[in-house]
């Protein structure tokens, strides 16, 4: 499984760094291998939000806590460093506009649809980013455009790929 991090629009400013962290735990958690994607590669700008509910102070003190976790998301592979065929699907949270430079925001939009044209599910939040993909072999676009989004988008993309974790 695949994670994307993009930044840009007013949604994406709103997410903190534990609308990260709870969707990598999910898919972590749930026996995915997570690989971490991010448009400069590296440690990902994530802002921070100044007020957090008891769940995100959770997730963030045991994201503190588990240095595997700090590691895949301070090491970040670059777009174009990604073979669609690797994973299974992906989950792209935040936009890949506005500060995102060009050739960024396209190698991202070309990964998403990728994987698309490859039959698998992606997950985009928010789900303002693509366009509509193109062709016959398409997946499983699963968006949203809310705080809560990522999480119940790595829920969406669980339950596609293993029915029986319903």
């Amino acid at each position: 499984m695949m994670l994307m991090e993009g930044r840009g629009n007013s949604l994406s400013r709103a997410l903190g760094l534990e609308h990260v962290v709870e969707p990598y735990y999910l898919l972590h958690d749930a026996g995915a291998e997570v690989v971490v994607v991010s448009a400069l590669g590296g440690h990902p700008p994530l802002p921070d939000v100044r007020k957090r509910s008891a769940r995100a102070i959770a997730v963030l003190e045991r994201f503190r806590d588990d240095h595997r976790a700090r590691d895949a998301l301070s090491d970040t592979l670059k777009f174009t460093q990604i073979c669609p065929g690797d994973f299974d699907g992906g989950i792209c949270i935040g936009a890949l506009e506005g500060q995102t430079a060009a050739d960024d925001t396209t190698a991202a939009q070309n990964l998403i649809a990728a994987l698309l044209a490859a039959g698998k599910p992606v997950a985009v939040v928010p789900g303002d980013l693509l366009s509509t993909p193109q062709g016959p072999l398409e997946g499983l676009l699963i968006i949203g455009d809310q705080v809560r989004s990522p999480t119940r988008a790595a829920k969406a993309l669980l339950a596609v790929l293993d029915p029986s974790a319903r």
